[in-house]
């Protein structure tokens, strides 16, 4: 003899699984809706500035000592600062080419905040700065906040590359550590569309 109350309590529980990702999607469509995707990827709160391109002169060479086991190198003007992106395999050393003079693994952060200021269209407060390396934790290097912070979800680029946050809409910069470039811009709008 056939149950047909089980049959129909079954039937039910289908339904209702089914219908679940339908409302789920119902729901997402309705966040697409409401804010336009420039508004989530943080580009309404972008001034489109960009510095000026600088032709590389002569004197904008590097050092012989630049040079020594360098496997590539790649000239570029940053903020207005020549620099030489010296290759060594395990790494990418940075050199300021007006002073001769080897800055490090990355950028200075003044220079990344500059970029950031510039890009950024809305009142500019940093709540903290984070580096994050080719491989691994970022480190807090300016601002308050934890001192480690594990791999933002939010962000795929290239790395080093810093990460500012700001106060104003939850927003995020990641400003690439080697060429000084905006790379990403996100809101905390975006970890509700990214959901």
């Amino acid at each position: 003899m056939v149950n047909w109350r089980k049959i129909w309590n079954w039937h039910l529980w289908l339904g209702v699984a089914v219908l679940a990702p339908l409302v789920f999607w119902l729901l997402t469509a309705l966040v697409f809706a409401i804010w336009p995707i420039e508004t989530v990827r943080g580009k309404s709160l972008s001034t489109g500035q960009s510095r000026a391109p600088v032709p590389l002169q002569g004197w904008m060479s590097p050092p012989p000592e630049a040079l020594e086991g360098a496997l590539g190198v790649a000239l570029r003007i940053v903020e207005g600062h020549p620099v030489a992106l010296v290759d060594r395999g395990d790494g990418t050393e940075v050199w300021e080419l007006s002073e001769k003079r080897r800055l490090g693994p990355v950028l200075p952060l003044s220079w990344a905040r500059e970029a950031a200021r510039r890009d950024f269209g809305g009142t500019y407060e940093e709540e903290a700065v984070y580096l994050f390396p080719r491989s691994g934790i970022g480190q807090r290097v300016a601002g308050s906040g934890p001192e480690t912070l594990g791999l933002p979800d939010e962000y795929a680029g290239p790395r080093p590359v810093y990460g500012f946050r700001l106060r104003q809409g939850g927003m995020h910069l990641y400003v690439d550590a080697l060429s000084g470039e905006v790379r990403a811009r996100r809101r905390g709008i975006w970890r509700i569309y990214d959901l």
